[in-house]
């Protein structure tokens, strides 16, 4: 294509086939599309040229991280830029008096913590890819050790923003407190690229734990591990987490429903293992790093164990009184549309999830009924549709379910504000939002 080499001359690019290949997929079950395009910035001024450039053709432009998303977010719609920010992953700042870092959007969040080793401090969200944590802002992931310290956006102090017809902008900055004009920083947070391109941010270093004790508790039944959560939830818990019975045997593990507890206050493991007895528990011990392995490495046995399929995951999350039920119910449909699914769940904060493979068209139309299902359940229960994954484009059809049409009437006004001629991340997010292609059309 023509416009490919007019690009070249802004920006390092590559349009070899494996290059493309290797930017038309993440983690999840959804089609792969190549883009026409890979383009490799090394500065916000090279991201802001290709967007400016971009927006002047109408061409389509898809953020990348790592590719670790599982709901689509970085795959393109049909051809057009991929905008890969992995190229731009520098620890620019480790300020410890101010508990703060500056990194570039594609920095992993495991470098930026192993640069943080020995220090004291962390990056405190802890997800199961590698995933960047300019990719992390904008999906706002989550992860086990969302009940004691939220998502990535209450992580982020400030962030650099190239807008899509290349103007960049700060928001925020490195104070911790801020209570000055619209929050900005929050807005791009989560918006998975559709409203702008993150690349760089200001993220809030914690005191890294200096206790850790593991408490993995076996349970006859649901309604038994459920029960202990309330108590759970009083300790100093790093992570509760959740797996049903079948997945504990499909990991080789004890066939139980399990709850999987990390505690950060010396004698919490040992409260905890009271909970847990006094609640029904057939058996409680103190988990060691394998143990606590086997939750940590659930969807990589999950692929493994299906090499020939894809996988669907659901992210629904409930109020914390609702978990029991959301749980029997996804067991329930599971157990009635005969489909192979494997259960588990951040019991902490509400959040579950179900790995669904699937082989055919017809296997994929049975996992998006259940995913559908499984929402509408959430939904009811007054809980969402994506706890911690984000929107992509599998979950667009849910969002006036879940937010009313007048909500979803101002996010798009937003979009058209920012991104008017929407060659920022289209498909993503909004649902039936006009898509721009690479030949504009």
């Amino acid at each position: 294509m023509n416009w490919v080499n007019e690009l070249a001359a802004i920006v390092a690019v590559e349009s070899t086939g494996v290059a493309r290949a290797g930017h038309a997929s993440d983690v999840s079950g959804h089609e792969a599309v190549w883009p026409d395009a890979v383009a490799l910035p090394v500065s916000a001024g090279e991201v802001a040229a290709v967007l400016s450039w971009a927006n002047d053709r109408r061409i389509a432009v898809t953020p990348w991280g790592a590719g670790s998303s599982v709901e689509g977010n970085p795959i393109p719609v049909k051809g057009g830029i991929c905008l890969s920010l992995e190229r731009m992953n520098r620890v620019k700042e480790i300020r410890l008096g101010d508990r703060l870092a500056v990194v570039e959007a594609g920095t992993k969040y495991r470098e930026l913590n192993r640069q943080l080793a020995g220090s004291g401090w962390q990056f405190a969200v802890e997800i199961g890819g590698d995933a960047t944590i300019g990719g992390m802002i904008a999906n706002n992931a989550a992860g086990p050790k969302a009940v004691k310290y939220g998502s990535t956006k209450a992580h982020v102090l400030g962030l650099e923003v190239a807008l899509a017809d290349g103007r960049l902008i700060r928001t925020g900055g490195r104070a911790w407190k801020q209570s000055c004009g619209y929050n900005l920083t929050q807005l791009f947070a989560g918006s998975e690229g559709t409203l702008g391109v993150i690349t760089e941010a200001i993220v809030k270093l914690t005191p890294a734990p200096a206790v850790r004790e593991v408490v993995a508790a076996r349970f006859g039944s649901v309604r038994d591990a459920v029960g202990c959560l309330g108590e759970l939830r009083r300790l100093d818990a790093g992570a509760i987490e959740f797996l049903d019975r079948s997945y504990m045997g499909f990991l080789g593990e004890v066939v139980a429903d399990t709850l999987f507890c990390e505690f950060h206050t010396a004698g919490h493991g040992a409260a905890a293992e009271r909970i847990c007895r006094a609640g029904g528990a057939a058996s409680v011990e103190r988990a060691g790093e394998e143990l606590w392995a086997a939750r940590l490495r659930a969807y990589t046995a999950s692929q493994e164990a299906n090499p020939e399929a894809r996988l669907l995951t659901t992210d629904t999350a409930v109020p914390l009184g609702a978990f029991g039920e959301m749980v029997e119910f996804l067991q329930q449909e599971l157990a009635s549309r005969r489909l192979t699914g494997y259960l588990l769940g951040h019991a902490g904060d509400g959040n579950l999830h179900v790995i669904l493979p699937w082989r055919s068209a017809a296997e994929w139309a049975a996992v998006e009924a259940f995913h559908g299902a499984a929402v509408r359940k959430s939904l009811e229960l007054g809980g969402t549709a994506s706890g911690e994954h984000g929107v992509g484009m599998g979950k667009r059809e849910f969002l006036a379910a879940e937010h009313g049409e007048g909500a979803v009437a101002v996010m798009r006004m937003m979009k058209q504000m920012l991104d008017p001629r929407g060659i920022l991340n289209p498909g993503k997010v909004l649902p039936s939002q006009n898509v721009t292609y690479a030949n504009g059309e």
